[in-house]
């Protein structure tokens, strides 16, 4: 794609353009190549309207840039564009009356940056489901062992440390302990308390394992159990861990844990403590394990994370703390005047959508759908990547789904 960029100044008198105004083109046509798809165009219209500028965004006539230069309504149109692989051309385009020195020295300014950054390149995307399949519901409840009513939980704002939203904003939208969508229908905290308050009533010791997610975990348990609890977040604390009675020890998964690495703990505490009884994993929750998958794997072949949305979510939370540990450099873009050159100037980039609670219900669901709703950041960053260079489009998603056991019940713990 290098090879064909190209980047001219053209006067014209045909586009006229009023002082203090930068005329954009939302397509318009090259006097060498012909008509031209400005999908960018947003992000020209962003960053004028944030620098002072009255922005006139539109399609141009095809004779709009007739390259004449004479009259004091002179404009001076700024332009740069690429051949498509599949044919045609994109490119950027903004003009500005002549005599309106800063108004074009803007105007070389903005497509020099934008410029340095046309590329081919790919992104990514994970979304949150509305509906997790590896969320327990009430189709997958034993007639042998129904469920309690679903404890409330709080919105996940400003709390503790790995409870709530983003430090500092206010929470978007509700999130279950476990890291589900509060309008999911996972079951899966209320049976971890279930389970808790079983073992504890009839005398058992009863660990937590698992730490939960970032993001997750907040408001479990909802009510306190009347026994103090122990605490297995990592191998080394299965490891060290006793017990009054090895007769008498029970688990429960920790809301919002990952499922893998609690997994790891348990293998830890059954062969140290063989009599070790529990929750049966039909309950236990596998949608943060899908995400810390489904996350880990696009951010280890990313060079940058941009983070779209006004909300907040166990999605980004695991996202931003795997970042952090990689290097990946991060952006969150609220709207399109925040994404800067450097922010896209990378191969592969990780779009992470986070939800709110205006999104529509849904919004990113099922076999090619995007992820958030139609008109939302995340879709309007990708709209304008399709206009700074030949983008592939990538969804990745991670699915663990129970599935019913040939009995169709289990015995509870």
């Amino acid at each position: 794609m290098n090879r064909s960029k190209r980047s001219d100044v053209f006067p014209t008198t045909a586009l006229p353009v009023a002082p203090g105004v930068l005329a954009i083109a939302t397509a318009w046509w090259h006097p060498v190549r012909g008509h031209m798809d400005c999908p960018a165009h947003p992000l020209l219209s962003a960053h004028a309207r944030r620098a002072g500028y009255t922005v006139d965004a539109r399609r141009w006539e095809e004779k709009a840039v007739n390259g004449d230069d004479r009259g004091p309504a002179a404009t001076t149109v700024v332009a740069v564009s690429y051949e498509r692989p599949e044919g045609g051309h994109r490119g950027l385009a903004l003009a500005a009356r002549s005599e309106d020195g800063p108004a074009v020295a803007f105007a070389h300014r903005q497509i020099a940056s934008w410029q340095a950054v046309l590329r081919t390149r790919r992104l990514l995307y994970v979304s949150e489901g509305a509906a997790p399949s590896g969320a327990p519901t009430a189709e997958v409840r034993s007639a042998a062992s129904p469920a309690p009513p679903q404890a409330s939980v709080p919105s996940q704002g400003k709390q503790g440390p790995g409870q709530g939203g983003r430090t500092g904003e206010p929470g978007g939208g509700a999130w279950l302990p476990c890291g589900c969508s509060a309008g999911s229908g996972c079951l899966s905290a209320s049976f971890a308390e279930r389970s808790l308050h079983r073992s504890v009533g009839r005398g058992d010791e009863v660990v937590v394992v698992g730490a939960p997610a970032p993001g997750t975990g907040g408001g479990w348990p909802h009510r306190a159990p009347d026994a103090a609890l122990k605490r297995a977040t990592t191998l080394a604390q299965a490891e060290a861990l006793t017990v009054k009675d090895p007769e008498r020890f029970a688990f429960v998964v920790a809301p919002g844990a990952v499922v893998s690495e609690a997994a790891g703990i348990l293998r830890v505490l059954r062969r140290r403590f063989p009599r070790l009884r529990g929750q049966h994993p039909w309950e236990w929750c596998c949608t943060t394990d899908d995400l810390d998958t489904a996350v880990g794997s696009v951010l280890a072949q990313s060079d940058a994370l941009l983070v779209t949305g006004g909300g907040d979510s166990p999605l980004v939370r695991t996202a931003l703390v795997r970042a952090a540990g990689s290097g990946v450099r991060v952006r969150e873009v609220t709207s399109l005047d925040r994404l800067r050159p450097e922010d896209v100037d990378g191969a592969t980039i990780t779009v992470l959508h986070t939800a709110t609670g205006t999104d529509p219900a849904g919004a990113g669901q099922g076999p090619g759908a995007w992820p958030g709703p139609e008109d939302g950041p995340a879709r309007e960053v990708a709209r304008v990547l399709d206009g700074l260079g030949p983008t592939g489009h990538v969804l990745r998603t991670v699915r663990s789904t129970h599935l019913l056991s040939d009995r169709g019940a289990h015995e509870p713990a």
